[in-house]
């Protein structure tokens, strides 16, 4: 047993499944697509970004929500309208859909009462004579300002590309376990929606810039705590500010909300959390786990023996499965019959 195996579990216990939040995407997206055509208006195209599209996303804490981002595309130039009046339209659309919908600043976010958001993100995009497409994300404020959606989606799976054979029984390589494992990290030590706390992209961008390549163990398999390291490293090495620019337009510190005083909180958080990362190492599996636990919360395990219980109903869900298997097996399908 390694600590790997820790981190694996860890990893399978945040990882956030997605097919429900698909649904509700789906429903919502409909939604305004066919109110929008009822009024005469432009129908947009869905384009998926944020946790969702860059898988990345983990389960909320306690209260918390899950977060859908959804891009709405309007194939429209921002010339012939005002941005406030592209956003008019789908705040129309979904007014009324739930109890709370707020229009805020790059979005328009549909709360539900079930434990979940939507952040509708509203973008005019052309074609140039050249070919290339041109987006404008309309913000609030009516204005529009460049940005570049696809572009960084190829930008973070470029990223992603050498990181191809460290990926786990899930699917999820290196790159993405880490930025999970950091974005739970963060919002155990900043439960609450803040400034405060670096965004899901700033941390997926961030362990871009820091993880160059992947990190393996002397037998040459993935090692997640190597690759935390040198996040943590990385981090650590900043005296004053971290600071990543976005990859597109408008190419802004994406770290820039965080005041002086939260940024010196998450530096040294990052010291500490490097502190216990070398410690880990240089533990026993169950030793490094009790220590890893109170960085990362109570979903990291602190043992991987399975309890008498749990045996007992590993067994009782075994069996319960033979059985209904038997029926199919004693009146097999004839290769030729018809379904």
């Amino acid at each position: 047993m390694s600590i790997q195996s820790y981190f694996t579990k860890f990893h399978k216990e945040i990882k956030v499944e997605t097919e429900e939040l698909r649904e509700k995407r789906d429903i919502i997206v409909d939604k305004i697509k066919a109110s929008l055509k009822s009024d005469g208006h432009p129908v947009p195209t869905p384009l998926n970004q944020g946790s969702y599209i860059y898988g990345v996303g983990i389960k909320p804490l306690n209260d918390e929500e899950y977060d859908i981002d959804v891009g709405l595309d309007f194939n429209i130039l921002s010339n012939d309208y005002k941005a406030a009046e592209v956003r008019k339209w789908v705040y129309e659309a979904i007014n009324g859909h739930t109890k709370n919908v707020e229009d805020r600043g790059p979005c328009i976010r549909v709360r539900y009462a079930k434990g979940y958001h939507v952040d509708l993100v509203v973008y005019a995009r052309h074609s140039n004579s050249q070919d290339i497409e041109d987006y404008q994300l309309a913000f609030k404020d009516n204005s529009w300002k460049n940005t570049a959606p696809k572009d960084l989606k190829k930008f973070i799976s470029d990223a992603r590309e050498s990181f191809k054979d460290t990926k786990d029984s899930s699917g999820s390589d290196q790159l993405q376990r880490v930025t999970r494992f950091l974005k739970r990290w963060n919002d155990e030590a900043i439960p609450n929606e803040s400034d405060d706390k670096p965004s899901g992209l700033a941390t997926l961008l961030l362990v871009i810039e820091s993880l160059k390549s992947p990190k393996f163990d002397n037998e040459n398999l993935p090692s997640d705590i190597e690759a935390l390291i040198s996040v943590a490293e990385y981090v650590e090495s900043k005296s004053y500010r971290v600071s990543i620019k976005k990859p597109t337009p408008e190419y802004e510190d994406i770290y820039a909300k965080i005041n002086d005083a939260a940024m010196e909180k998450l530096i040294k958080r990052y010291g500490n959390l490097l502190t216990d990362l070398k410690k880990a190492k240089n533990l026993d599996d169950e030793d490094a786990a009790l220590i890893l636990s109170e960085q990362f919360g109570e979903s990291f395990p602190t043992s991987l023996k399975k309890s008498n219980s749990d045996s007992n109903e590993s067994i009782r869900v075994q069996v319960s499965d033979m059985n209904t298997a038997i029926p199919s097996f004693s009146k097999p399908a004839r290769p030729h019959a018809k379904v």
